[in-house]
């Protein structure tokens, strides 16, 4: 988490924002950004989304998976549950080997694959080392 919250400070910095600028303009409340900002939470996968457009920076370098920026062009934010499925088709793994191997409960992935709820930016992170691909990848921004 200390990677994250290292990045997110920087880009605030950068971009000379401050928590009132990213409330006011892009609706990420002030709690919620004093919570990321002192390490008491990570990203919900809609905060995060909004944290990727303001920055126009990967997940996985904001997250801190990736030491560097990187350079390759990063598409639109897929649908969670529509690009989920389809790498868990690509890989050939079924979800009921996804419940075995993580510790979710069948009712969370029922949830992610229909798209009744979103993962966290933990459990992305989580999905994405279970399935050998990086955030970007899972969540469609990288092909």
């Amino acid at each position: 988490m200390s990677s994250f919250i290292e990045r997110l400070k920087e880009h605030m910095q950068d971009m000379h924002l401050t928590q009132k600028v990213l409330q006011s303009e892009h609706g990420i409340p002030n709690a919620t950004m004093s919570g990321f900002l002192h390490g008491k939470a990570m990203p919900t996968y809609e905060t995060l989304i909004k944290l990727l457009n303001v920055f126009s920076c990967s997940a996985d370098f904001l997250l801190g998976l990736e030491e560097y920026p990187t350079e390759e062009t990063l598409y639109p934010v897929q649908p969670f549950s529509q690009r989920f499925k389809q790498i868990l088709a690509d890989k050939h793994i079924s979800q009921e080997h996804v419940k075995r191997e993580l510790p979710v409960s069948a009712s969370v992935l029922y949830k992610w694959v229909s798209g009744k709820n979103l993962p966290s930016a933990t459990s992305l992170i989580r999905l994405a080392e279970f399935l050998d691909c990086s955030v970007d990848y899972l969540i469609g921004r990288r092909r």
